[in-house]
């Protein structure tokens, strides 16, 4: 029997983790099947995606299920149904564990609900004997222990990179997980409705850390969902991560509060670019967090950011999300300003998706919940928010990516917001009114140029010049500057300041800068990992 198992990934470089684990299952636990991998993504044609299945002529093809693919796998599954009528197909992942019935998904044979190694494995051995279940709906039993399952990490694992898109593991994120579950019960997170956490052991997680790096892996993300929330386990792992002789980055999702003195301690020393973590705060108004059933100390949340964010040698991303119960308009924004303040690499402004399962699906109406009925099931408006102002944030949104998450404009928006707006939100929503109508794929001298003439009607046009230009030249090589603002080069002061600077650079500038009345130099061999700035040396 040929199992195939279709990975509809979001990109080519995020490589699905669930196909590969669910093979590994097989191939230890189904001995009378060949089960294959095909990785494709969401943005892949469609026809060529069941093309390439067909060729296989697969008895059984299993598709894991997101929020974000489910649209695109229910097209391919149905034109599968069509060119392959007596293959079995088989529905699994998060996006369909908590159908009712199967009749959401007519042309799947089963759907699985729940973690999948064990009942899929057990599918394919009923199946393999030529027997078909009577329910198609199969709910999953609970999951050996993490220890007991194999590694997904396999030979066909890692000979997939080469003969992917990509080439080379080097070009892709590579998943891991080293835990399953949540301690935490937040009432709009899938997380919420699974009981306790599950650890891998710790030797399994160094051999399988040691295993990725030897393939050559450049980033790990860690897909637990709250990476720290085991104090003493969480300072082992990031102990031996500190000590390992590599340039991988590992990507943790953390719990910001729950960092104590002796972890902040830990990260600090850890080599630039070691590890990156991404820190859910999602809330900041007292009654929105007793809502959703989310426990965090708000005040060190916010601290422990900033610690982290002052040490320079990891980046931080912080995620809000516009949509939670109690939480309007301005309270959103006071998060915005507090997030802003502690001066994250990135901030994510996310918008809340009802996602099937959750509690705060459930009790949609006890908040006036009005949302998208498919997939990503967004929010549209409830008792706090109106669409307007959803729209409002959506601009907001797209101005905080363009102009802060870059981190391109660094020095000139956090004068804007700190000297000239008094706040982030009141900053961003003003740009935001003023970018209305400009198209979303900018130039970088596109830009720089708009923020130059948003900037030149609330300060003296001869300081938003001297920001402008010193963002331009700090993070770009390249002349991005706005049409306008005066150069000074000094092209004499570049050859001595490379004869007098060790090590040798062979790529600066030397600018003069009138409002300041300072000249700096601008090293474009030397560049940080963390922020992506050239360094500067004021001369």
């Amino acid at each position: 029997m040929k199992v195939l198992l279709t990975a509809l990934s979001a990109k080519h470089i995020h490589k699905t983790l669930a196909p590969w684990c669910l093979k590994a299952y097989c191939d230890v636990h189904v001995s009378a099947c060949d089960v294959i991998v095909q990785e494709h993504t969401i943005n892949d044609n469609i026809g060529d995606i069941v093309a390439a299945i067909f060729e296989e002529k697969p008895d059984v093809v299993g598709f894991s299920c997101y929020i974000w693919n489910i649209e695109r796998v229910g097209k391919v599954a149905a034109m599968l149904r069509k060119c392959l009528p007596a293959c079995v197909i088989v529905l699994g992942g998060p996006e369909v564990s908590f159908e009712a019935d199967y009749g959401a998904y007519p042309f799947a044979d089963y759907v699985i609900q729940g973690p999948g190694e064990v009942a899929f494995a057990h599918l394919i051995r009923t199946l393999s004997h030529r027997n078909r279940p009577e329910n198609r709906l199969i709910h999953a039993p609970k999951t050996p222990d993490l220890d007991d399952l194999p590694s997904p990490y396999t030979d066909a694992y890692f000979r997939s990179f080469e003969e992917g898109r990509m080439r080379s593991i080097a070009n892709q994120l590579v998943y891991y997980e080293s835990s399953r579950g949540c301690p935490f019960s937040c009432t709009y997170c899938l997380s919420s409705t699974f009981c306790g956490v599950d650890e891998l052991a710790l030797e399994r997680v160094f051999a399988d850390i040691a295993t990725l790096l030897s393939q050559g892996a450049t980033c790990i993300k860690f897909v637990d969902r709250t990476f720290n929330a085991n104090r003493r386990r969480t300072v082992a792992l990031l102990t031996h991560i500190r000590a390992l002789e590599t340039d991988c980055t590992f990507h943790f999702e953390v719990a910001a509060d729950l960092f104590d003195s002796e972890l902040l301690a830990l990260i600090a020393t850890m080599p630039p670019g070691r590890v990156q973590f991404e820190i859910g705060i999602q809330s900041l108004h007292p009654a929105t967090l007793a809502e959703i059933d989310r426990r965090m100390d708000a005040e060190r949340a916010l601290q422990n950011i900033r610690t982290l964010t002052s040490f320079g040698n990891c980046h931080v991303h912080v995620d809000l999300i516009a949509g939670l119960p109690f939480d309007t308009v301005e309270s959103f924004a006071m998060g915005v300003d507090a997030c802003i303040a502690v001066r994250p690499h990135m901030l994510q402004l996310g918008f809340l998706k009802m996602l099937r399962g959750t509690e705060i699906r459930n009790a949609s109406a006890a908040h006036g919940y009005v949302y998208n009925e498919f997939a990503p099931y967004e929010i549209i408006r409830n008792d706090y928010m109106s669409f307007e102002d959803i729209v409002r944030l959506k601009r907001v949104e797209a101005v905080v990516d363009r102009f802060y998450n870059s981190g391109v404009f660094a020095q000139s928006v956090r004068y804007a917001v700190e000297q000239v707006f008094g706040g982030a939100f009141a900053f961003f929503d003003a740009f935001a009114v003023f970018c209305k109508g400009e198209p979303q794929n900018l130039s970088p001298k596109h830009a720089y140029t708009l923020l130059y003439r948003f900037l030149c009607a609330h300060i003296d046009p001869a300081l938003a010049a001297h920001w402008i230009k010193l963002d331009c030249l700090t993070f770009s090589s390249k002349n991005v500057l706005p049409d306008g603002i005066a150069v000074y080069r000094d092209k004499e002061a570049e050859h001595g300041f490379r004869r007098s600077v060790q090590p040798y650079y062979s790529d600066v500038r030397v600018e003069f800068f009138e409002y300041d009345g300072q000249t700096r130099g601008f090293v474009y061999d030397a560049r940080s990992g963390i922020d992506q700035s050239y360094q500067v040396v004021v001369l």
